[in-house]
């Protein structure tokens, strides 16, 4: 716990509701990348059920039949491939440009729907070491949460 307070506290994080009594945020740490994919995804792919359960008038086994999707470049590492295998969340796939090697925030805000639980930036792929413009893909995130009544998610991988 020690550590995710510490990283919430340095991205000012809000304290979660039952923070007196816990003392906890949520979160957690891991060893590797992959289970940080996973983790994330898991945490993604929950949230978005109870948002989409509630915004179409859904019971938890409706959505259940639903299959959610997460915003991914395609320079992507082998760990999300068990995401959409085993979680069941389809891919929706980025082509970053050839010329930067990050994705463009344009192409992300294109392919946002009801059924996006997330999008994926990466800070250092694995062809070049280039970085996502997250703050950038932040706002186009955060426009489209307003303008739609989403909560897509972003995980910084």
């Amino acid at each position: 716990n020690h550590c995710v307070a510490c990283i919430a506290n340095l991205w000012n994080c809000p304290k979660p509701k039952n923070f007196e009594t816990t003392k906890a945020y949520a979160g957690a740490g891991t060893v590797g990348s992959t289970e940080a994919c996973l983790l994330a995804g898991l945490a993604l792919k929950f949230r978005w059920r109870q948002w989409y359960a509630k915004t179409f008038n859904k019971t938890q086994k409706e959505v259940l039949s639903v299959q959610p999707n997460i915003i991914i470049s395609t320079l992507y590492q082998a760990a999300w491939e068990k995401l959409f295998k085993y979680f069941d969340v389809v891919p929706k796939f980025v082509s970053p440009s050839y010329k930067s090697m990050k994705i463009d925030p344009e192409k992300v805000e294109a392919l946002i729907d009801e059924e996006t639980m997330g999008v994926v930036c990466i800070m250092g792929n694995h062809y070049g070491g280039q970085y996502d413009r997250v703050d950038l893909v932040n706002e186009i995130v955060t426009k489209v949460n307003k303008e739609k009544g989403f909560q897509v998610g972003i995980h910084v991988d």
